[in-house]
Order: structure tokens, then C-alpha cells, then sequence
């Protein structure tokens, strides 16, 4: 603590006249300079303004509901000050008196848990940050007083589904609501005349926004990355350069003849329609769910069979002759066979691969995914850290990616049968694999792919051509639905292996050159993920005045210089054992979570002794507190075969000649088949502006013999930590490692 902060707080003891109860022993806010009337009165610290009262603090130990007193000390509280009810991790509701008119910045960061609050009638201003990362906040009602919403008000606001903004509201700042991910309907009042850069960025429920007459420029990354229908009815409405790449090519823009939006979507390949006063509609959407899918090609072909009817035949008459028949049924097949589904991002066209790409022959089928759970965040954390544990070695520098050997290994399982299967399964979180499958696509297709955060997620599946296995088509099917798998006939010589390094080097954006050197004879399949992570630092250092020589303390206890990044940190974790933070990527759907031990325990046992609750824990329990936060600049490479931990974790079977039972996935004229191998490469390189992070993992299927194979606290991380990049949407580790030495 400061001298200049025990000055204060001492002084405000003498001066509170009268003190209502014992002070709180940790608020929210922290003063630099002496301020004679502050007070204390319950769980506040408090302004005493002359005429009224300013909250500017309140105990980070209060928990479920608080109800702000109209007045204190017999005047009223008229001011929730900045910061004055931030950091309070546990309290789930807050009830503000109608006396209340001023809410100051960042008044409510940080209340992860808060679920409701009311806004009093005389708020005219919502400032910036004021409910900045309140994943829990529930929908908020907007008083018909508020004229303006600050910069990042609502920012990760997850829970949000709906918010009603008065026609009173006149200005909404640069990503007002960004990363209010659930968001599926807001209106813009029509006072509104810009919509400011990043105002919905990551709002990825919201599909549909209509823009009035007064709305006369759309900033770049202003709108939702999966819009579908964009109504702009004012026909000089300008459009900021770049837009353009952040809408999805199946978006509809309905706007007036000849304005810059049409030209827009004719520019991009968008679709479009003259605005009329009507409901914006997609072409062939028979089922009427604002989309145009496999699922309407399968209720027109249905209705043309006459089994059953459609939702909007209209949308179905493709050629507009006023009826519905077999003609618009051959001109909607070509509108999908055109979609992008068939066109995998991660397969480069232009490679001139040896192998025979079979993605033509094998098509996705219509498939939903399951929403992630508790259930589903547990199993995968405890799936991480039970692999993290086995694999890494004292000393060393380990880094492994649990969700690439995740995917790897789950389309595998979906080949295996019998006690291979059920050990597999228990090895992979103890989820049927049928139901895994679905959590696993939702997860792979709920990541970003902004230009400051992305992740790419790609398959694929390479099966010997010589005739030694005969792959099931159920099973191939089943890859291609749930994983979006490529799939290639190869002769396994050393043009395959020139293929699968090129395949593995394009996706993990030439992070990971190679994967093979060769091929043993027994290999008839492999199954292969790749994964690539690149973000930039929600808030960078800077160069010149955030990066300083520093020195960390080696594993070996040998003193190594470095490069130290300095900032200050707000989102705390902690555990018995250990102290740290999470520092945010842009858009904030990950982070990057730093695990320091105490200094009375190795990083060894710290490692040796974590849970997944325990883990789990501290990324959904994180609290708000001011940190001065040391990282060091690093960057290596981690290359591991992981079948020893695998068969550690029970997964002994599938690695056995005689045991192993993969009767899904197909049958081999040379043996049983059974994994040979499942080797595992990742890279990492953390820096001023983000992270760049790559895995690829894949399982060797062979066939025939085995082979072996608050108060500010300083966490200066110069010395053995744990690390993780989090998806913070579910609190579970995509990638996690150790620095134990930076050379």
C-alpha cells in the first residue's frame, strides 16, 4: 500500500463524523491525493458533496443484492461515482434509489456475477465503460431521460439478449455494445445519424438491424460480423471503406434504388433488394428462418413429392412466375451448390497436392450443435489439465493445445467401438461421443475471425490408396459433418508427406512447417488437426514506454535477461496457492491468463496440485483489482509424442494390437487396426502486440504389428509461471503451458 493511500485512509477515519460501522477492510477505489470529506457509512465510502451525497467505493466483500440508500447522513445520494460500485464479484442484483442522476465511468466494471440493476428515471447519461465485462447482466431497461450511451457501456455484456433504446437517445459510442455476444435485437432510435466504429463488433446473435432515414454514415467494424439483413433507408447514407469485411457474404441489404448502399452490395457480391415498405426477405428461404439452407432445399423437394408444405412458398418461386414447381426447385440447388460451405476455407485450391481430395464426393449433411455447459466446460478442463499434467517435465518449457488434441482425437473415437471406445470417451472428458461431437462443432464454429482476433480450425483426414483399409463411409461422413474434415487418398510415400506438411504449414499460418519426416510402413490413415491462433492485446504496450530490460529467474535458479512488458491489470485470479491475471484479446473472447505460484511452492507441486474445479474456478471467479503487471516477452517451440500420457490416462487399448477395437472406422486386410502414434507440435510467441499461438496434433492409424512409439499489488512474473489463452465464453484453456526459462 501507498504511504499516500494509509495517509488517506487515516485521515478519513479521523474526519468521518459520524462513522456507522467498522470500515470495510477492502474498496473498490483507490485515492492518490487526501480528500477531507470522505466517509465511511455501512459497505460505502462516500462523498459528502455539501447538498448531496457521491458514492465512490463500496466493499468488494458485499454479496447477492445491494440497496444504495436514498440518503446518507440526511442528504441525498444523487451520485454513483467512477467506480463507486465496480469490483463486487459477488453481488448478484443492485438496486439504485430514484434520487440517483449522475452515474459516473466504469460505475459497475467488473460485477461478473451481476444479473440485474435498475437505471432511475432521471439518468441522462450512461458513461463510458459503465457496465464494461458484467458477463452476467441480464436485460437492461433504458429510461426514456437517457440521451447518450458512452464508449464500451455495454462492452462484453454477455447475457444481454434484448435491449429497447428510447427515441431520447442521441449518440451511442465506438463499441457501445461490442461482445454482447447473446444480443439478438436492439432498434436505433431515430435520432441516431452515425453508427461509430465497433459499435456491435462480436455481437454475433444479431442478424437484423434496420437504420432510419437519419442514420447518414456506417463506420468501419461497425456492424454485427453475421448480419443477415440490413435495411438503410436513407439513400445517402455513406459507408466507411473496409466495411466490407465484416459482412457476411450471404448478407441481404435492402436499400432505396440508387443509393450507395445498393452499389455497395453489388461492389461485394452482397445480395440486395429495393427498399420498399416491407420485411426484408432471402430468396429461397421456404422455412422463413432468415436464412437460405440445405434445410429449404429438403422442404421444397418434400413438397414437390407431396409430403408436406412450405412455410412461404413465395420465397420458394425462384424464377417469379407467380408458382411454386420443379423449375425453382433446379434453380435453388444451384443457388446452394454455389453457397460457401463447399469451398473449405483451410484447403488452398492453388496446392498442387498428390493426393486425391475427396471433399466433391463427400458432402456436410444439416447438423446442429449443442449449446456449451457447464457440463461441457468441466469435462474439457479437466481433459486439459489431466493431459498438461502428464506431459509436461520438470524444468522445461511445455506447452500443449488440449483443443487441437481434443478434435484430433474425438474423430478418431468416432471410428472406435466396444472398451476402446468407452475408454476413449472417458479419457476425453467422459461425454458420449455422440454428444461430444455436437459440443465440439459449436465450439469450433463459435470462434472469432476478426482481423485483431482470430482462431482457425482445420481437419483433415488422409487414408492409404493402396487398398490395405477400407474406410467406412458412415464414418467418414460423420468427420466430414461434425469436424467440416477434409479428406484425401494418398499413396503414403514421400509426395504424401510433402502434402501433409504443406496442408499443416497453410494452417497453422506457417507457424508449424512440418509435421512428418516419414511415413512407417504400418501407417494406413492419419487424422489430422491443425490450430492457429493470432490476437491482438485488447490494450497494447507500447514500444517505447511499456517494454524495459528485466531479469528472470530461471527453473535453475540462473538469472537470464529479458524483455519485461509493464501494464496495469484489472481482472485478478487467484487460488490458494498461487496469485495472477487475466489480461484480454481484442474483442475479449479470450485472454491471456497468467498462473503465478507462491514463492513457498515449486512450480512442480503448484502443477502436481491442480483440479479442474480449482481451475476452473479461478477463470469463472475472477475479481476486479488495480495490478502493476511485469510479462515477459517470449517465444519457443514444444514437440511431443503424447501416446505415453495418453495410455497414462487410460486410454491403453487403442494403442493395443490385440485389444484395440476401431470396427467404426474400417477394416484392414494386413492386422487390426489401432493407433501407432499421436504426436503433438505447438508454437507460441508473446509480444507488444498480442499473441500468435499454433498446434497440430495428429493420430497414426496403422495396421499389422505395433511399434513403440482493489489495493494495487504488484505480479511480476520473473520467475517459473503457468499460462493459459482461455476462451472466456466457457472458462476452459484452449492452449496452456509453463515458462520455466526464456532461453
Amino acid at each position: 500500500m501507498s504511504y499516500k493511500r494509509i495517509l488517506a485512509s487515516a485521515l478519513a477515519l479521523c474526519l468521518a463524523v459520524p462513522m456507522t460501522t467498522v470500515i470495510p477492510e477492502i474498496y473498490t477505489s483507490a485515492y492518490d491525493t487526501v480528500v477531507s470529506n470522505v466517509k465511511f457509512s455501512d459497505i460505502y465510502q462516500y462523498k459528502d458533496c455539501g447538498d448531496h451525497i457521491e458514492i465512490m467505493a463500496t466493499s468488494t466483500t458485499a454479496e447477492g443484492t445491494v440497496e444504495v440508500p436514498a440518503e446518507i447522513d440526511g442528504l441525498p445520494v444523487t451520485v454513483i461515482g467512477e467506480h463507486g460500485l465496480a469490483g463486487l464479484s459477488k453481488v448478484t442484483s443492485i438496486r439504485l434509489p430514484d434520487t440517483v442522476t449522475t452515474i459516473g465511468k466504469q460505475a459497475f466494471v467488473y460485477n461478473t456475477a451481476l444479473e440485474s440493476i435498475n437505471i432511475p428515471e432521471n439518468v441522462k447519461i450512461i458513461p463510458d465503460e459503465a457496465f464494461m465485462n458484467c458477463m452476467s447482466l441480464g436485460n437492461v431497461t433504458i429510461p426514456n431521460s437517457v440521451i447518450s450511451i458512452g464508449v464500451r457501456a455495454f462492452y462484453n455484456c454477455r447475457k444481454i439478449t434484448e435491449i429497447n433504446l428510447p427515441n431520447s437517445v442521441e449518440s451511442l459510442g465506438e463499441m457501445a455494445f461490442a461482445d454482447c455476444q447473446g444480443l439478438a435485437e436492439i432498434n436505433i432510435p431515430s435520432r441516431i445519424n452515425k453508427l461509430e466504429s465497433n459499435l456491435f463488433s462480436n455481437c454475433f446473435s444479431l442478424e437484423s438491424l434496420v437504420l432510419s432515414e437519419n442514420v447518414t454514415f456506417i463506420s468501419k467494424n461497425a456492424l454485427p460480423i453475421k448480419i443477415k439483413n440490413l435495411t438503410i433507408k436513407n439513400p445517402d447514407c455513406e459507408l466507411e471503406d473496409g466495411l466490407y469485411m465484416y459482412i457476411t457474404k450471404d448478407c441481404i441489404i435492402t436499400a432505396p434504388s440508387g443509393s450507395t448502399a445498393q452499389e455497395f452490395a453489388e461492389t461485394y457480391g452482397l445480395g440486395y433488394g429495393i427498399y420498399e415498405e416491407q420485411d426484408v426477405v432471402v430468396p429461397g428461404d421456404v422455412n422463413f428462418d432468415w436464412k437460405f439452407s440445405i434445410a429449404d432445399l429438403v422442404m421444397m423437394k418434400n413438397y414437390l413429392l407431396g409430403n408436406g408444405e412450405l412455410t412461404e412458398w413465395q420465397l420458394g418461386d425462384m424464377n417469379n412466375d407467380s408458382k411454386v414447381d420443379s423449375f425453382d426447385f433446379v434453380i435453388m440447388r444451384q443457388e446452394y451448390l454455389k453457397s460457401p460451405e463447399f469451398n473449405p476455407p483451410y484447403i488452398d485450391q492453388n496446392l498442387d497436392y498428390t493426393a486425391k481430395n475427396l471433399c466433391d464426393d463427400i458432402q456436410a449433411g444439416d447438423i446442429s450443435g449443442i449449446s456449451l455447459d457447464s457440463t461441457f466446460a468441466l469435462s474439457q478442463t479437466g481433459f486439459a489439465l489431466d493431459l498438461f499434467q502428464h506431459e509436461y517435465k520438470n524444468g522445461t518449457n511445455t506447452l500443449i493445445s488440449p483443443y487441437s488434441v481434443m478434435q484430433a482425437l474425438a474423430m478418431t473415437a468416432n471410428g472406435a467401438d466396444g472398451q476402446t471406445k468407452a475408454d476413449m470417451e472417458n479419457v476425453l472428458g467422459g461425454i458420449p461421443v455422440e454428444t461430444l461431437n455436437s459440443y465440439l462443432y459449436t465450439q469450433r464454429i463459435s470462434q472469432p475471425d476478426s482481423e485483431k482476433c482470430k482462431i482457425k480450425t482445420a481437419n483433415s483426414v488422409w487414408v492409404k490408396n493402396d487398398g490395405t483399409i477400407k474406410v467406412k463411409p458412415d464414418f467418414l461422413q460423420t468427420v466430414k459433418d461434425n469436424f467440416d474434415s477434409a479428406v484425401f487418398e494418398a499413396p503414403f510415400d514421400n509426395t504424401t508427406v510433402n502434402d501433409i506438411n504443406k496442408w499443416v504449414n497453410i494452417n497453422t499460418d506457417k507457424m508449424i512447417p512440418e509435421l512428418l519426416k516419414e511415413i512407417p510402413d504400418q501407417a494406413v490413415m492419419y487424422l489430422i488437426n491443425a490450430v492457429s491462433f493470432d490476437a491482438e492485446w485488447q490494450t497494447q504496450y507500447d514500444s517505447n514506454y511499456n517494454v524495459g530490460k528485466g531479469t528472470f529467474t530461471a527453473y535453475d535458479g540462473t538469472k537470464q535477461s529479458c524483455d519485461m512488458m509493464y501494464s496495469q491489470e484489472y481482472e485478478f485470479i487467484s487460488d490458494d496457492n498461487s496469485i495472477g491475471f487475466m489480461k484480454d484479446y481484442s474483442g475479449g473472447q479470450y485472454a491471456f491468463a497468467a498462473i503465478l505460484p507462491d514463492e513457498n511452492i515449486s512450480i512442480d507441486d503448484y502443477i502436481a496440485g491442480l483440479t479442474p474445479e480449482s481451475l476452473h474456478e479461478m477463470f469463472s471467479n475472477s475479481g476486479y483489482r488495480k495490478i502493476n503487471a511485469s510479462l515477459p516477452k517470449f517465444s519457443y517451440d514444444y514437440d511431443s509424442t503424447l501416446s505415453k500420457s495418453l495410455k497414462s490416462m487410460g486410454m491403453q487399448d487403442a494403442f493395443d494390437l490385440e485389444r484395440a477395437d476401431f470396427s467404426k472406422m474400417g477394416k484392414t486386410i494386413t492386422g487390426t487396426l489401432f493407433i501407432n502414434d499421436v504426436k503433438h507440435k505447438t508454437h507460441i510467441d508473446v509480444n507488444e502486440s498480442g499473441t500468435k499461438a499454433a498446434a497440430v496434433t495428429s493420430v497414426e492409424m496403422a495396421a499389422g504389428d505395433s511399434i513403440d512409439s482493489p489495493l494495487p499489488i504488484a505480479i511480476t512474473l520473473d520467475r517459473p509461471f503457468v499460462y493459459c489463452i482461455v476462451d472466456t465464453e466457457i472458462d476452459v484453456p484452449i492452449f496452456i503451458g509453463t515458462l520455466n526459462s526464456i532461453d
